[in-house]
């Protein structure tokens, strides 16, 4: 059953599935960095797993912005 609003779903952060990220996120009006791994998307929300065996889901409305975590060794060049 699909409910009203979600027939449209257009997923933004998929891109960064399985990715190292840093989301900045809205806590009690203060942005705060969140490092994690993007692991799925709904219409409302992100699941992100923020250390191994630890997933959690966040709302859309509250990210402010995404980074991708990119390691020294990622742009070494042959």
């Amino acid at each position: 059953m699909i409910a009203d609003g979600t027939k449209n779903f257009s997923p933004v952060y998929s891109v960064w599935l399985g990715k190292s990220v840093v989301l900045l996120v809205i806590i009690r009006q203060c942005p705060v960095p969140m490092a994690c791994h993007i692991v799925g998307e709904s219409a409302a929300d992100v699941r992100v797993r923020v250390q191994s065996g630890w997933e959690m889901d966040v709302r859309k409305d509250l990210i402010l912005a995404v980074e991708e975590v990119v390691t020294a060794s990622e742009h070494v060049v042959n």
